[in-house]
């Protein structure tokens, strides 16, 4: 994203043939990088030109505020609930898929996209809700389409690369030294991209993996705020296999084993929370919360209140108004069917013990 060599396209040939190549099932899902990586190259010269030496110049004058969580835990509500205080700047979707460009072309190509949403009445298929290119997008999802190697989520797009890159870009467990800083140094600079296009404003972001981020994320930014939702460890669980059936079908490029999905939602959340709950003793007092996803739904102008209060956060009064506003047009939440074979939800509830007990879930199946 910051350099003319090498090119993504020859980049996104090399990890292709890393990850062993396109499997037939990923050949649908293939025109969109070719796009990318050869129509849209031209604008991301342009962007390199006119922008690179303002973004590293850039300074992120204030610590962002961090949401973490894992996946389908409620973050991409919280985010977008968040994000109704204009006071912040987030990451939105169009920067998420095109953030070689996001300066140069988003002014007039996300309007063009959003019409086309509209005209087309296009659905998100994840979060089942109107697709929109404004809506909150991921810092971990952009680090991947900007053809980054060192991209966490390159394992929804190659499924048996999958624990791989949680082990070496969530945990950072499998890397070096020299190549955890080259991660941080390509993450540096997207935040600052981000900042820039959002005139400075304070950066609220929100990627699951940073849940597991917390040392490296206060080593960058010591004044930064978290904002932890969690939600029923069981209700994780089953939201992520319906996740796992949609990513499969619109970003796999590589061949889907049979890979056990179920073990790896056990594990990558097991793991993530464990790193979770061993990091968040450093955070200092004032600039971490913790907040069930129940509460967010059931009180959520109330919720966001005790958020500012708790953080510290600028006067809530300012943008009390959008929040109920938005939290007015939120009726329709999606209710999870529990439909689980007795012996899988013993086998998840056992393995889940430990965070089920932690944030004083009842150890049956919540109702979502």
């Amino acid at each position: 994203m910051n350099r003319l060599f090498p090119l993504p396209f020859f980049t996104f040939l090399r990890i292709t043939r890393e990850h062993g190549g396109i499997a037939r099932t990923g050949i649908k899902n293939l025109p969109g990088w070719l796009i990318k990586t050869i129509l849209l190259e031209p604008f991301r010269w342009i962007e390199i030109a006119f922008f690179r030496r303002k973004i590293e110049q850039h300074t992120i004058t204030r610590d962002p505020i961090f949401v973490l969580g894992f996946y389908r835990s409620g973050t991409s509500f919280l985010h977008e609930f968040i994000s109704q205080d204009q006071r912040l700047r987030y990451h939105s979707v169009f920067q998420m898929i095109f953030p070689e460009i996001m300066l140069t072309t988003e002014k007039w190509l996300s309007p063009l996209l959003e019409g086309i949403c509209r005209i087309f009445r296009l659905q998100d298929p994840v979060h089942r809700i109107p697709m929109s290119f404004r809506y909150p997008g991921e810092e971990d999802g952009t680090m991947t389409t900007a053809v980054n190697p060192r991209g966490a989520q390159w394992g929804y797009f190659f499924p048996e690369k999958m624990k791989d890159h949680f082990n070496r870009y969530v945990l950072f467990d499998d890397v070096t030294e020299t190549e955890q800083q080259a991660w941080t140094k390509d993450f540096l600079f997207l935040l600052k991209k981000i900042s820039l296009s959002g005139k400075g404003r304070q950066l609220v972001l929100k990627s699951p993996p940073n849940t597991a981020r917390i040392k490296l994320l206060l080593s960058l930014f010591p004044n930064a705020k978290f904002i932890f939702i969690h939600r029923h460890p069981v209700d994780v669980y089953l939201s992520n296999k319906r996740f796992w059936k949609v990513t499969h079908r619109i970003y796999a490029l590589g061949r889907i084993p049979e890979m056990g999905v179920n073990q790896v939602i056990l594990d990558t959340y097991s793991r993530m929370m464990d790193r979770y709950l061993e990091e968040k003793s450093l955070v200092p007092s004032g600039q971490l919360v913790e907040i069930p996803y129940d509460n967010l739904v059931r009180e959520p102008v109330d919720t966001m209140r005790a958020i500012y209060r708790q953080l510290g956060l600028d006067d809530f009064s300012h943008c009390e108004k959008q929040m109920q506003q938005f939290a007015d047009l939120q009726q329709n939440f999606v209710r999870l069917k529990h439909e689980m074979p007795p012996d899988e939800l013993q086998l998840v509830t056992d393995r889940f013990e430990r965070y089920i007990s932690h944030w004083q879930y009842n150890r049956k199946q919540a109702a979502s």
